[in-house]
């Protein structure tokens, strides 16, 4: 007796509805794709109860005649391919043909559908997977396509769902990156008969960023372009005052086709480099055009993983193009209070916000100030142009107040020293002719047991910074030579301190590694302190160091050291101009 059933259809299609639908906002994404391979320009997306009991997704795209409607609701009815050559230049967002028989086999839905040469729409009613009744119906053109119930048939998958606040986040979250990844297209949201979101179509994405998260982080974002013959990347990457703790501000498009792709995200942080804050990650939205052939998009049931045939000249170009983003673009923040909301990153819990009001999940409510963090250009320049930054005086021992043509810069003396460090380090380690200042005399460097291992595991960036140390037949540690930038310093106290950070962190093994973290709290240690008194030709002799590095606008560890204050601003403020 064979023990090997063939499945019968609704039982298959409960089975990949598990694959596909796993809940709410995953039949948001299947209907918003199919609206858009449509070629909606105007997609209106309704709920209730979070998209539990009802969800409603109305297009003007092109439409399906009854015989296609009929069809569309079988399981591998698909008119985006027809043959095995159609699977490996896949352009369009859907291509399975499970969507509509996977949601329809856990739900009630009732399709309307109509194309402009026909007088009448077509209305099917659908119950688990069943044809209950079709017929003409009044309408315009386009597709609307009503989800009741969803899992009332399968109530072990209808347990499992969240709270609504949280489902309804996973729906605004989506409703978000697909407008960000088609700008030309009008999309509202409407959540228990409210209107939450009400974008409008035909825009450009910067400003689909600003209608989304708010012309504070529209402002703070940098142009990204690259156009080559193998592919094309537009988009933009935030500036790091804007940078977040969680990366719910990452959005990658292939073909306009939203991705994950970790590799990307991580190539584009490490462009940042030392620019970012600890934890922190970068704000970015950025879209690759590319050849259908020259991907995989068929390797994962939702369709949100994708293979590239050259993905190592891909993650070249993405780090490459982010950095010459970042290279030519002024990044200090302005000192506006409301900079702080950024800053601290304590934004409204979004549990709290009931109807969301327009909130984009991770991002910021629509109100959010104007101008916070908008940037304009902070140019040291010359003597000539006016606008050479020089010290007016010193606060608290600890920051710098400087003055240009254009206003008032706040300057943070261990930051910025911290970062002049750093470039000098940096420049020492690479050099082939290293600048080494030999001692008058031999030092012995007083350390622990620990500290001497510790150094001696470490001795190697040591050395190729232009530390000369050797071991004595006792096991003494003895210095001989250090960085010439170095030789005003307690060297003692550097090295010593550098190896107690060392001691406190997880030291990587390669040599690379090894020698960003030693040059990070190198440069920490050997810094002007916080607290320390300046003299005025000190303080202008800093900012002129600061002038002549890569990327002045943050320490090694990505704070800023420096904010700014334009006199306009200033008069604003006082009353003085509207």
């Amino acid at each position: 007796m064979s023990i090997i059933k063939v499945l019968p259809d609704h039982l298959i299609n409960q089975i990949a509805a598990g694959e596909v639908v796993e809940r709410p906002s995953s039949v948001v994404k299947e209907l918003l794709e199919n609206s858009i391979d449509a070629g909606a320009t105007s997609i209106v997306i309704e709920i209730n109860d979070s998209g539990k009991n009802m969800i409603k997704i109305t297009d003007n795209g092109k439409g399906m005649s009854k015989e296609d409607a009929e069809k569309s609701i079988q399981r591998h009815a698909t008119s985006k391919i027809s043959s095995e050559a159609d699977l490996w230049k896949i352009s369009t967002m859907g291509f399975r043909g499970e969507a509509l028989a996977s949601i329809a086999s856990v739900s009630q839905m009732t399709i309307k559908t109509k194309q402009s040469s026909s007088n009448a729409g077509t209305e099917l009613s659908v119950d688990a997977g069943k044809l209950i009744s079709i017929s003409e119906c009044g309408m315009s053109d386009g597709t609307s396509i009503e989800v009741n119930n969803l899992f009332f048939n399968t109530p072990a998958r209808q347990k499992y769902l969240k709270k609504d606040s949280t489902e309804l986040r996973h729906i605004m979250s989506l409703i978000n990156t697909y407008s960000f990844a088609h700008p030309e297209v009008s999309f509202k949201f409407i959540s228990n008969g409210k209107v939450q979101l009400d974008l409008p179509g035909g825009v450009d994405l910067k400003r689909r960023i600003s209608d989304i998260f708010g012309p504070a982080t529209s402002d703070a974002m940098l142009t990204v372009f690259y156009g080559g013959s193998d592919f094309k990347m537009t988009g933009f990457v935030g500036k790091p005052a804007i940078s977040r703790s969680d990366s719910k501000h990452q959005y990658i498009f292939v073909n306009n086709r939203p991705i994950s792709h970790y590799l990307i995200a991580f190539k584009v942080k490490d462009a940042f480099h030392s620019l970012l804050m600890e934890g922190k990650k970068p704000v970015f939205v950025l879209n690759i055009e590319i050849d259908p052939g020259l991907i995989d998009v068929n390797v994962h049931p939702r369709k949100i993983e994708i293979r590239f045939e050259d993905e190592t000249n891909l993650l070249k170009t993405v780090y490459r193009s982010v950095s010459a983003a970042l290279e030519k673009n002024n990044l200090s923040p302005k000192a506006y209070t409301e900079a702080s909301r950024y800053m601290s990153d304590k934004f409204p819990d979004k549990d709290e916000l009931g109807a969301l009001g327009g909130f984009a999940p991770g991002g910021m409510p629509g109100g959010s100030p104007e101008g916070t963090f908008a940037q304009g250009n902070l140019d040291f320049g010359d003597d000539d142009g006016g606008q050479i930054l020089r010290a007016v005086t010193q606060v608290s021992n600890s920051y710098i107040v400087a003055q240009n043509n254009e206003g008032l810069v706040l300057v943070d003396q261990h930051a910025a020293h911290e970062r002049v460090r750093y470039f000098e380090l940096t420049d020492q380690y690479d050099s082939g002719d290293k600048n080494v200042q030999p001692l008058l005399m031999p030092h012995d460097l007083e350390l622990t047991l620990d500290e001497k291992e510790n150094l001696k595991d470490n001795q190697k960036v040591f050395e190729n910074l232009g530390f000369e140390i050797n071991e004595g037949p006792s096991g003494e540690l003895t210095l001989y030579a250090v960085p010439a930038v170095l030789s005003s310093e307690d060297i003692n106290d550097v090295i010593s301190g550098v190896l107690e950070d060392l001691s406190n962190e997880k030291t990587p093994t390669n040599i690379q590694g090894k020698k960003e973290m030693i040059i990070h709290f190198m440069s920490c240690r050997s810094a002007i302190k916080f607290g320390q008194k300046l003299a005025i030709d000190e303080m202008n002799s800093l900012l002129e160091q600061l002038d002549k590095v890569d990327r002045p606008y943050t320490c090694p560890h990505g704070r800023p050291t420096m904010v700014r204050l334009t006199f306009d601003e200033l008069e604003k403020m006082f009353g003085r101009k509207g």
